[in-house]
This record gives structure tokens, C-alpha cells and sequence, in this order.
């Protein structure tokens, strides 16, 4: 080999034994601006969620739906409705009413977070929390279907936007990612 071939080798970067021509760590992908769009949308759908149960509580406790109570219990078959009944039925509804709300609220930020991040669980997460919202929002009519329907809506319109477009791509590059960092861990680069 000539003085000139050993100097004009490529550099190892300061790693003794090896070759520079040999794969270098995997580099992270970067979230296209749609991802962005995604998490606003959940976090849209989280907020559209807090004012959905503030009306659910509201109407909960209105004379309105204690005669719409009276009247589905006397279709029923129940007579005598005492008003213990009906206080204890309004007590039940704002509690399951505030229980599936902060779970919802907390379920948004959470699939946000983790698919800002690209973590592929989270779009399936996401989907499965969409298609529950929307099928609690059939056959329920309550003060909050305006708030009920736009979380529905940014859900399930956030949920298309990840497996579609730039999102899909970037959700195959992070997974390509995490397994090359995997393989490269394996072998001890």
C-alpha cells in the first residue's frame, strides 16, 4: 500500500477495530407536521369530552330529567317513583357521567402523547377509544350531542389521518427504527 492509499482512508470516527464503511446507528425519524395536526385534534376531542360531561352533570340535576326519568320508569312498568328514587338515579348518572369522563379525558392525552411520539399501539389504542365513543353516541340524547358529536368527529378524523399519508409513513419508519436500534443493540454496535 502507498503513503497515499493509508492516509486518505476514511476515518473511523475514533472507534479502534472498526471499519468506517460499516453500518452506522440507526437515525430516529422525524414527525411530519400532520402529527401535530393529530394531537390537537385529540386533545380538541379530550376538551370536547369535559364540556360533553359538564352538560351531562348539569342536565342530570334539572327538572327536565327528572320528568324524562319518571316517564321512561312508568313505561317500564314502575308506579310508584318516589322522589329518593329519582335523587338517587341523578346521583348515579353524575357519577358514571364523571367516572367515564376523566377516564375518556385521560385515554385522549395519553394516545396523543404516544402517537406524537410514533409508538404504533397508540394508533390502535386510538381507534379502539374512537369506535367506543362512537357507538356510545347512538341512541343517547342528552344537552352535550353538540360537544359529543365534534369529539367524535375529531377522534375518528384523527384516527383516519394516522393511517394515512405522511402519519402511516412515518409510523413504518419509527417501527423499521426501533427495530434496526434493536438488531444493532443485539450485535453490540
Amino acid at each position: 500500500m502507498s503513503e497515499k492509499q493509508r492516509w486518505n482512508r476514511p476515518p473511523n470516527n475514533g472507534r479502534a477495530g472498526q471499519d468506517a464503511r460499516a453500518p452506522q446507528a440507526p437515525i430516529a425519524p422525524v414527525a411530519p407536521p400532520v402529527m401535530n395536526t393529530i394531537f390537537l385534534m385529540l386533545i380538541g376531542a379530550a376538551v370536547a369530552q369535559i364540556i360533553a360531561a359538564i352538560l351531562g352533570v348539569r342536565h342530570a340535576g334539572s327538572d327536565a330529567y327528572r320528568a324524562e326519568t319518571i316517564t321512561k320508569l312508568e313505561a317500564t312498568g314502575v308506579k310508584d317513583v318516589t322522589t329518593d328514587m329519582l335523587e338517587m338515579m341523578s346521583v348515579a348518572t353524575v357519577g358514571t357521567t364523571i367516572v367515564v369522563a376523566v377516564a375518556a379525558v385521560i385515554l385522549y392525552v395519553l394516545i396523543a402523547l404516544f402517537l406524537k411520539k410514533g409508538m404504533g399501539w397508540a394508533r390502535l389504542a386510538g381507534t379502539g377509544l374512537a369506535l367506543i365513543s362512537f357507538s356510545r353516541y347512538m341512541g343517547v340524547s342528552t344537552p352535550g350531542d353538540l360537544a359529543t358529536l365534534l369529539q367524535i368527529i375529531l377522534g375518528v378524523a384523527a384516527m383516519v389521518l394516522c393511517f394515512m399519508g405522511p402519519a402511516a409513513d412515518f409510523f413504518n419508519e419509527k417501527k423499521k427504527y426501533k427495530l434496526a436500534r434493536r438488531k444493532n443493540a443485539r450485535l453490540g454496535r
